[in-house]
């Protein structure tokens, strides 16, 4: 079992050393004593779970500082701790995602178990997933081009200059921004991304900008946007090719000036941010057809990195199958597969039309539907086409009728219940009606999986 690493943020540092002493041997435990410490801690690195005080004396208080977490890490696990258990602080708490809100009365072993307890509903795979993060989530550079990229994201990380990170989609441009963060002086700040392509304009600059109460309907609260929690730090425009010409103005305002002015509010507001974009689209050709602005593409145009896509560095798949197969593998409690120098050759002289994202997605199928301990073969591998968009499990051809039927069908389950969490983020009754079940049946058959 993973030891697990907790972020306790308590200004009572008593009862954080008393705490510290009975849980060292179960957690790998941080301690922080302020809102803004907790926050800056998760910037640096991401723990398993989260034990936020409700009283945080000074500065932010622990619903501001669940508000902001769930912003950012929606899934990261929060369990919310107290010496004054109030009905509506408590139903704000679940709200807002906390997995569970309790009281520090009773005695601090009692408290222990009931965190170890809470901890066990929570999805282990994630777990598994944030334990190797650091590897799977690391730049891949074994081929010649890739190694020319980090060269030049080595000399222009550190200082502040305006980044355009140009690459098919499936490159990894988010990766490669968050890496050109981790290198920057702002590494302890926020790193704060934002899709492009995803919203409307109306709403676009209600995230990017935030709003006051009142500024439209189903404003019932005042919201920072997303420019304003990176003060300090890194905001990623991704698909910023996309992004609606009415906006392209303001975003292009905001960063001359470097201010802003919420929806609906009347103050202007200093930030200082590094800003970082990424697109698919050729930019300089977007301006000639008037669908982005020529100033703000001179404006964001001061240094670019160039993403090659996959069919152009062979030599870095062999290291991200690797990646790949014992991310996969974890997950869905497996050995981890072996391929043969047939099957890896035939996997580097695929062209992968998504990139990485399609290799990866191929090597999550590879994974779930292998069985026994017959390493992977290149008539193993066989690609999606337009006549046949389903990948079939060949190695079941060869199993009884029986046998093959129910393998098929749980592998095909642990695919299909896999993807409609992670689509709703884990939220079981969302991801249950999609699916045309009920909460507890589904309930029952991510248990029976493993989940």
């Amino acid at each position: 079992m993973i030891k697990l690493k907790a972020l306790l943020i308590d200004d009572d540092k008593k009862f954080c050393h008393t705490f510290q002493a009975l849980a060292e041997a179960t957690f790998d435990l941080t301690i922080v004593h302020s809102g803004r410490e907790g926050l800056e801690a998760l910037n640096k690195s991401t723990p398993h779970v989260v034990l936020l005080d409700l009283k945080l004396g000074k500065g932010m208080n622990g619903i501001e500082v669940l508000k902001r977490i769930k912003r950012c890490q929606p899934d990261l696990p929060v369990i919310m701790i107290t010496d004054y258990a109030e009905v509506d602080s408590a139903v704000e708490a679940m709200k807002l995602g906390a997995l569970h809100y309790m009281s520090k009365s009773p005695k601090i072993e009692e408290l222990k178990l009931i965190i170890e307890r809470q901890l066990e509903q929570v999805n282990w795979r994630l777990l598994y997933q944030e334990a190797t993060a650091d590897r799977f989530d690391q730049i891949v550079a074994e081929s010649p081009v890739m190694k020319s990229v980090l060269r030049q994201l080595d000399q222009v990380a550190k200082i502040d200059s305006t980044i355009i990170i140009q690459g098919e989609s499936g490159t990894g441009k988010e990766i490669m921004a968050r890496e050109v963060h981790r290198r920057s002086q702002r590494s302890a700040r926020p790193f704060v991304p934002i899709n492009c392509s995803t919203l409307p304009a109306t709403l676009f600059e209600s995230e990017f900008f935030g709003h006051e109460k009142g500024a439209f309907t189903g404003a019932d609260s005042q919201k920072k946007g997303k420019l304003e929690l990176a003060d300090q730090g890194t905001i990623f425009l991704d698909e910023i090719g996309d992004l609606p010409m009415e906006s392209q103005a303001k975003i292009l305002r905001s960063i001359e000036d470097k201010c802003f002015q919420r929806l609906g509010g009347t103050e202007i507001q200093a930030v200082d941010v590094r800003i970082l974009a990424a697109t698919n689209k050729d930019l300089l050709q977007l301006t000639k057809e008037r669908s982005f602005r020529e100033d703000l593409f001179h404006r964001l145009n001061v240094i670019t990195i160039q993403l090659p896509p996959l069919r152009e560095r062979p030599e870095d798949i062999p290291r991200l199958v690797e990646l790949f197969l014992q991310r996969y593998a974890r997950e869905m409690s497996r050995p981890v597969p072996e391929l043969t120098p047939a099957a890896m050759t035939k996997l580097q002289h695929h062209s992968w039309p998504g990139n990485i994202r399609d290799l990866r997605n191929f090597i999550e199928r590879l994974v779930a539907f292998h069985t026994g301990e017959a390493p992977i073969d290149d008539h193993d591998i066989i690609f999606p086409t337009n006549d046949q968009p389903f990948q079939f499990p060949a190695h079941l051809l060869d199993q009884p009728y029986e046998t093959a039927k129910t393998g098929l069908i749980e592998d095909f389950k642990r695919v299909y219940f896999k993807r409609a969490l992670q689509k709703h983020d884990g939220n079981i009754t969302a991801a249950a009606k999609e699916c045309g079940l009920n909460r507890a049946t589904l309930h029952k058959i991510l248990k029976e999986l493993g989940y």
